[in-house]
């Protein structure tokens, strides 16, 4: 698809009645912007995106009606869409767009329980929150009972009435956003394909803002554990250190255990734990000298966590995303960080929370910049430019410091 060839096509159809001819050039140039933000959403949502386009595309050619049907029913889903749907209504007539619908799909799909843009264990597993506005959140999970167990009453005695501590972080969501412009240049140069790759890099980089939101949380909260021999990495005996750190804890005076369930490792360290975590026995060596003793040849550690790998953990912890004005700042907590630094988590306590503000649960959302001028196809009156603008408002926090840790790695 070119320019040229796309302005032609709505300029035959004003010139044959079936448009108006004042609507030529926004319906050129909104045209553009949809490539763009459909390229977008498949930087974003993936192969996601693609299954729906298909089953859009299967639905309108076999029940067009339903086709209708289906768009209407996803309406909520689809508020950022109104510039675009503006300009399917006026040329309706002439063409369709799978696009949107199967947005509409794709966003639904995306609110179900464990689903995640970026490819990320990390953002997987975190526990998610709606929110109504960017007020202070306290995390959930911080709230401690004075008594862990229900209370036998005794026949005819009265009920006992605990009480609770607050002592969680605070948090609140922010807002995350990059523009992308179509220039009057560009549209002049009859450039289109250049556009709709950066729109589709763009949709990566918001996937991935939302595991950094949640890796930035770790790496300012999370309790660091060094070791002895850290710099051997996820080893047998490391991972016993990091076990037995989760096992015995005092917090406020009361013994806490948890259990190590998950890693999450940079790639420096795959292959090592998993020999550590898969390998039933164990070989020992050395000992030439010394008291003859019996050794148990099964590895303790075998099965005992889930390893997962996490590379953007490693990129963020070594030199922080571009733009972060905290990295290296020692009140961020960034400052004592390594790309070979590893996470230790305890899942069933869900140490882990994202919020996103109501309406943002699926994604981010898109918007366009259309000129200001009755010479729409020269652009905007003050720099002849066109835009598309994402945002995405989230944020996140660690709820449960006894079930994290930041395990050193040199």
């Amino acid at each position: 698809m070119t320019v040229t060839k796309l302005r032609m096509g709505f300029r035959e159809a004003a010139i044959r009645g079936h448009i108006p001819e004042q609507v030529v050039d926004r319906l050129t140039m909104m045209t553009i912007l949809e490539a763009g933000i459909q390229a977008f959403h498949k930087g974003y949502y993936g192969a996601l995106l693609d299954t729906n386009l298909e089953k859009s595309r299967d639905l309108r050619i076999s029940n067009r009606e339903g086709w209708d049907l289906a768009l209407a029913a996803q309406d909520a889903l689809l508020d950022d869409l109104t510039g675009i749907r503006w300009a399917h209504r006026q040329t309706e007539t002439l063409t369709t767009s799978d696009f949107v619908l199967a947005l509409a799909y794709t966003r639904d799909a995306a609110l179900r329980p464990g689903y995640a843009p970026f490819e990320s264990e990390l953002l997987k597993v975190a526990r998610v929150r709606n929110v109504q506005n960017f007020k202070p959140i306290k995390a959930r999970g911080a709230t401690n009972l004075l008594h862990r167990f229900l209370q036998l009453r005794p026949e005819a005695t009265n009920v006992t009435y605990t009480g609770f501590i607050g002592q969680g972080e605070f948090y609140s969501v922010a807002n995350w956003e990059l523009a992308v412009s179509y220039t009057w240049e560009m549209y002049v140069n009859d450039e289109i394909g250049d556009f709709t790759s950066a729109m589709e890099e763009l949709g990566e980089a918001a996937a991935r803002t939302r595991a950094w939101s949640v890796i930035d949380a770790i790496a300012r909260q999370a309790k660091r554990l060094p070791l002895l021999n850290g710099e051997l990495g996820p080893t047998i005996e490391n991972i016993q250190a990091v076990m037995a750190d989760f096992a015995e804890q005092s917090v406020d005076g009361r013994f806490v255990s948890r259990t190590m369930t998950d890693m999450y490792l940079p790639a420096t360290w795959n292959a090592l734990a998993a020999v550590a975590l898969n390998s039933q026995g164990v070989n020992y060596t050395g000992g030439a000298s010394g008291t003859l003793a019996q050794q148990p040849a099964i590895n303790p550690v075998y099965k005992a966590a889930d390893p997962h790998p996490e590379p953007l953990m490693a990129e963020i912890f070594n030199a922080g995303p571009e733009g972060n004005p905290k990295y290296n700042d020692p009140q961020a907590a960034y400052a004592d960080l390594s790309a070979r630094d590893w996470v230790a988590l305890d899942r069933n306590a869900r140490p882990i929370e994202i919020s996103y503000l109501d309406g943002f649960q699926a994604g981010p959302k898109t918007y366009t910049k259309v000129p200001d001028t009755v010479e729409l196809n020269h652009g905007s009156f003050e720099n002849h430019t066109y835009a598309v603008k994402v945002g995405d408002v989230h944020g996140a926090v660690v709820s449960d410091k006894t079930a994290i840790r930041i395990v050193q790695g040199v």
